[in-house]
C-alpha cells in the first residue's frame, strides 16, 4: 500500500509541476476525507461527457453511503478514463482513491467486517 501512495503522491506532483498551480488546481487537492472527495467528485465533473459524468456520480453517492466496493471499482473506472479527463479531474479522481483507502482503513479498525474484508482482497490482488 505504501508502494502505491507513494506513486500517486508522485503522479500528482509531476502533474503539478508540469501544469502549473492554479487556484482551480489547487482546489482540487483540497479533500481531506471521503465525504470532501465525494463532493468534488460532482462538482469537478459537472460539466464532463455524460458517461464520465455518471460515473463520478455513482462514485459520489458510493463513497456517501460507504459503499466501499462500488467507490473503488467507480474511481477505478474512472482512472482507467485518464486520457478523457482534464488535469483537475484526474486529481480529483487520485485524491479520491487515497481517500477511500483511509476510510476503509479507519472503518477497519473501528470494526467493519467488510472493510476489512475489502482490504485483505486489494491486498491479495497485488501479492498475485
Amino acid at each position: 500500500m505504501t508502494q502505491r501512495l507513494l506513486l500517486l503522491v508522485s503522479t500528482v506532483s509531476l502533474t503539478l509541476l508540469l501544469t502549473g498551480c492554479g487556484t482551480k488546481s489547487e482546489e482540487a487537492l483540497q479533500a481531506d476525507t471521503a465525504e470532501e472527495s465525494a463532493s468534488d467528485l460532482v462538482m469537478f465533473f459537472d460539466k464532463a461527457k455524460p458517461d464520465l459524468k455518471k460515473l463520478a456520480k455513482t462514485a459520489s453517492d458510493a463513497l456517501e453511503q460507504g459503499n466501499f466496493p462500488l467507490a473503488v471499482q467507480s474511481i477505478n473506472q474512472l482512472k482507467a478514463n485518464a486520457a478523457k479527463l482534464t488535469t483537475d479531474q484526474f486529481m480529483v479522481v487520485s485524491e479520491a482513491g487515497v481517500n477511500v483507502q483511509t476510510a476503509m482503513i479507519e472503518a477497519s479498525e473501528n470494526g467493519d467486517r467488510k472493510a476489512q474484508m475489502m482490504l485483505n482482497m486489494q491486498g491479495a490482488g497485488r501479492r498475485n
